[in-house]
Order: C-alpha cells, then structure tokens, then sequence
C-alpha cells in the first residue's frame, strides 16, 4: 500500500485519471449494484440476507485489522487509532441499526473507504479528504435522485450521505496506521479545508433557503423531499423500521461527524 501510495503521490496526472474512473465505474452506478445483488439474494428474505451481509462485513472488518494490527500496535499514536476505529465502528452500527432497511447498503462504506484512499494523494490532507469526498458522495446521492432512479426516490437521501462519510473516515483510518502522514500546517488546513468547507455549507444553505431548490414543495421538479414522512420512524413488512434523515437534520449530523474527525485527524496528524 506504501508503494502504491507513494506512486499515487509521484504521478498525479495518472492517479486523477484511476480516481476519475473509478468513481465513473464504481461508485456513481451503486443503485444498479445493489440492485443486482438484491436479485441474487432476495430468495433468501430479508432477514436471511441482512445476515448474510452482517457476518461478511465482519470478515472483512477482521481481516483489515489482522493486517494492519502489527502496524497499529507498534505506532505511537496507537491510543489514538483504535479511539478512531472504535468511533467510527460504532458509529456504523448505529447508522446500520436505525437508518438503513437492508445492510447492502454497506457497500457505501467499501465503496468511499477505497475512494478517499485513492483521492489523499492528491491533496495530502486528511480532514480536506474526508471533506472532498464526502462532497463527492453528495454529488453521487443528487445523481441518483434526480437523474438515475427519480421514480424510486422519495427524498434526497442524507442517510447515504452520512454512510459515505464514514466509509471515507474508514478509509483514511486505514492510511494512517499505515504510517502514512499528511501536510498538517496551518496554511495546507486553511487552503484544503476550511476555506472550501465555509463556501460550500454557505452555499448549500444559501440554496436550500432560496427557490433554487426547495425542500418540500411538491411542485418543484427539484424539491428535496418528493414524499415527507408520516413520523420520525418508518416501518416496513414485515418489521423493518429506520429513520429517513430529514434536510436540516442531515447537515447537522454532518456538521457534528466533521468536527469529531477534525479533532481526531488533527490529534494524529501533531502526533506524527
């Protein structure tokens, strides 16, 4: 992976072209993927088949860390990785348990966790990654509801979003017990982070308190929320319940994930 990352950072023209194509072939057609796979299991029922995905992410959470936990515990910042790991782990449990319906929706972890390790090379920041990338996931769920599946969509779906997120977090976790540091200073945080940070969410709440796009009104062909739910919860045949995320509550939980991975990335960035 070293190596590889080492390459990445040493031929950036070629590692924007794997980024760009695999965001084009993987990431943006997932609604097709888990389509797909939904067909292969569905005769299994959806308790069967959560179960089977269930223990196959655990295989593959066990084996990540069998190969990194020689890195992991030999590192000084070794405290600090598992606290990460840790919190994220958890955080997927709660977004597994409370805002998904079938657990392929975890391929979204896989799916960024890849993503922000092919897009760090480029910037060399880890909170300016997580944000970048994140911000591709938003760009990959307004793909999908406004484009790819309207007709199957009945908000633009925030709960997605957060997965994307911490699929990235997952990934950039994985890139610093590999010893691999980013640039910290305060001028590559400004000019890769924050600046970018402060325009977009101004620009994204401009938007959403504008005509530009409405959240619930049923006569913009661009509103958010096609469909509001009946309640905080929704429950599906036979006994699925999850929780639809709602706009503003979405940016919140957002705005709570990155200042958790700001304070934890730039513990292990002053750390390195």
């Amino acid at each position: 992976m070293r190596k590889f990352y080492k390459w990445l950072s040493n031929h950036k023209i070629a590692n924007i072209v794997i980024l760009i194509i695999y965001y084009l072939v993987v990431v943006l057609p997932h609604e097709q993927v888990g389509l797909f796979i939904n067909g292969i299991f569905k005769p299994l029922g959806r308790s069967n088949y959560n179960l089977v995905i269930l223990v196959l992410c655990a295989i593959l959470l066990i084996a990540i860390f069998a190969s990194l936990w020689k890195r992991i515990r030999s590192s000084k910042r070794k405290n600090l990785l598992l606290f990460g790991f840790g919190f994220t782990i958890l955080l997927m449990i709660l977004v597994n348990s409370f805002l998904f319906v079938i657990n392929i929706e975890s391929i979204h972890y896989v799916q960024y966790a890849v993503f922000a390790i092919l897009f760090f090379p480029l910037i060399n920041n880890y909170i300016g990654t997580l944000y970048l990338s994140t911000l591709a996931g938003a760009i990959d769920e307004a793909y999908q509801y406004f484009y790819l599946a309207p007709e199957r969509t009945d908000y633009y779906d925030f709960n997605d979003v957060i997965t994307n997120l911490l699929g990235a977090a997952m990934g950039l976790l994985i890139l610093k017990s590999l010893g691999i540091d980013g640039d910290n200073s305060k001028k590559a945080i400004r000019k890769k982070f924050v600046t970018p940070l402060l325009f977009s969410w101004a620009l994204i709440s401009a938007i959403l308190i504008t005509p530009l796009l409405s959240v619930y009104d049923k006569a913009d062909p661009f509103q958010l929320v096609r469909k509001v739910p009946e309640g905080f919860w929704i429950t599906l045949p036979p006994n699925e319940t999850f929780h639809v995320v709602a706009p503003w509550e979405g940016m919140v939980y957002l705005v709570f994930l990155f200042a958790c991975y700001l304070f934890l990335f730039g513990r292990l960035e002053a750390d390195a």
